[in-house]
């Protein structure tokens, strides 16, 4: 596998990842209304789509169809969305720890670690806060997501700043002509 091929097969991977989590974040929204964390999440996770994207763009790489948009069902309770969201969000941040083991893309491994940070310092917590309403007996999807705090990682304007250095790092990348 040369290293180009291997790029885009660890970007094409994680865009479908991220394809994937928004189709069934949305099909919550679909069953249950615009219930929290779901209904900020499933927005996070358009942005990681778009920055995904971008980077495959600049790379001169397709981008793949999203084949998942419409096509997931919704877990028949918000208690079974809300395990599900957390076995996902732990998925995806480990897919984004053994795909910067494989790339050697700088600009690649800026998103996966941004990226990989959504999910284990944001949603994670957001997923298992749901659980725990619901374990108190709250109504899950009440309460807004909690902002970031110094100690469950970096502020959203620290995240704001961090995503426009890795689209400033992505357009400043060679375009692959031809």
């Amino acid at each position: 596998m040369t290293r180009a091929s291997g790029l885009q097969a660890a970007l094409i991977e994680a865009i479908e990842d991220e394809y994937r989590a928004r189709a069934s974040y949305a099909a919550v929204l679909a069953r249950f209304g615009p219930v929290q964390p779901f209904a900020t999440i499933v927005q996070a996770e358009g942005r990681h789509v778009a920055a995904l994207a971008g980077l495959l763009r600049q790379h001169g790489f397709a981008v793949p169809p999203d084949r998942f948009a419409g096509r997931i069902a919704a877990p028949e309770s918000l208690i079974a969305a809300c395990e599900g969201g957390v076995a996902a969000e732990i998925a995806n941040a480990a897919m984004y720890d053994r795909l910067s083991r494989t790339v050697k893309d700088p600009a690649a491994l800026l998103i996966f670690a941004r990226l990989r940070a959504a999910s284990a310092l944001n949603h994670l917590p957001a997923f298992r806060a749901c659980l725990a309403r619901a374990g108190s007996g709250g109504r899950i999807g009440a309460a807004p997501r909690p902002a970031a705090s110094p100690a469950s990682g970096a502020s959203p304007l620290v995240w704001a700043i961090g995503l426009a250095a890795a689209a400033v790092l992505v357009r400043a990348l060679p375009r692959k002509s031809g």
